[in-house]
């Protein structure tokens, strides 16, 4: 017969008089570990494994973070003004604002990416390179590939948006639909939807695809590559919805019957 064996191990003692609570709390993503940011008097900072870090004049919301593996932790803090990343108990450069929500690691926990502010101008910064400043990054686009090799992002300049992939930039539109930008799972194809005047249209590794009314992106819809890198998105003209498929061996595509018509 089976016997059940429970242990226990202490991995943290909370200062709950200092802590700060809410996103300001992390366990790792294997449960073995514990960060959350303290105040004591007019200082905040971070403590990770019940280790003090330097304390700073503030730790900004929701940015405290572990990488994929656990083994790394980064954050964002301000002095007078002034904020910047601390990764890993190191400081990067001061800016004028992190963007929040922007600041992550890459899926092999290597690299680190952001957006920074600096006057009017929004620009991504990778392993502490900044990349070229734009009137806007898009918020909830930066991102790095599967295999972290890459980063992808959409920027905006003037009334135009675009994508920027590994520092490039490609074709200016009115718009890129929101949610749209992916890669495929070996990293090497890029996709996104956008809008032109009255046309909504899927771009792939830089190509404009055919034109349609809409592109579907609210009720679950998605642009997206599947395991074998084949692209797939609904799209839709007049009333009727397509299944579009783009199948990387061959030129053809496949637009199935229409979902359902209005």
């Amino acid at each position: 017969m089976s016997r059940r064996v429970v242990s226990e191990r202490l991995i943290v003692t909370i200062d709950f008089a200092a802590w700060m609570g809410g996103s300001f709390f992390q366990i790792s993503p294997d449960s073995q570990r514990v960060t959350y940011a303290a105040r004591v008097g007019a200082k905040q900072f971070v403590v990770v494994d019940g280790n003090e870090e330097k304390p700073y004049d503030a730790i900004m919301p929701d940015t405290l973070s572990f990488s994929s593996d656990s083994q790394r932790v980064t954050y964002a803090a301000r002095v007078g003004a002034k904020q910047f990343v601390v990764v890993d108990g190191n400081e990067q450069r001061h800016y004028d604002g992190i963007l929040e929500g922007t600041l992550s690691f890459s899926p092999d926990s290597q690299r680190v990416a952001y957006v920074a502010r600096v006057g009017a101008k929004q620009f991504v910064v990778v392993d502490g390179k900044e990349e070229k400043p734009y009137d806007a990054i898009v918020l909830g686009t930066l991102s790095f590939s599967p295999d972290s090799q890459r980063v992808g992002y959409v920027a905006r300049v003037g009334m135009k948006q675009f994508v920027v992939v590994d520092g490039k930039e490609e074709r200016h539109y009115d718009g890129i639909l929101e949610g749209t930008l992916s890669f495929s799972p070996d990293s090497q194809r890029v996709a996104y939807a956008v809008q032109e005047g009255t046309k909504r249209f899927v771009v792939v590794d830089g190509k404009k695809e055919k034109y349609y009314d809409a592109i579907v992106t609210t009720g679950g819809g998605r642009v997206l590559f599947d395991p074998e890198n084949n692209l797939r998105y609904l799209a839709g003209k007049g009333s009727a919805i397509y299944v579009v498929e783009e199948r990387i061996k061959g030129t053809e595509h496949c637009n199935c019957a229409g979902a359902f018509h209005a």
